[in-house]
């Protein structure tokens, strides 16, 4: 797998991050993303770019990890729903073999 570099602009700095060449359109969703946020934190707590990063951080992992437990619920929901739908066709099958 070749690597590249794709240039992406936080806070007005510019950083190059090596990453697979099809990977650098997310990268740079990623980064777009990013630096929303960041910025939103600042504008709205007027902390130092540090200060607003760790917040950011702590903010987008919590989010991260709501939906990882979203989709845990997500699964255990389509695996009871997987189950009743095999129960509802055995319960079919053997009505049709009682006919």
């Amino acid at each position: 797998m070749s690597k590249e570099t794709t240039t992406v602009k936080i806070l007005g700095t510019n950083y190059k991050i090596a990453c697979p060449p099809e990977e650098a359109e997310e990268v740079q969703r990623a980064a777009v993303f990013l630096d929303s946020k960041l910025n939103e934190i600042k504008k709205a707590s007027g902390l130092d770019e540090k200060k607003a990063a760790i917040i950011t951080a702590l903010n987008i992992s919590n989010e991260y990890l709501k939906n990882l437990s979203n989709v845990s619920e997500d699964e255990s929901v389509n695996e009871g729903l997987e189950n009743l739908t095999l129960e509802v066709k055995k319960q079919v099958e053997s009505l049709s073999f009682k006919a």
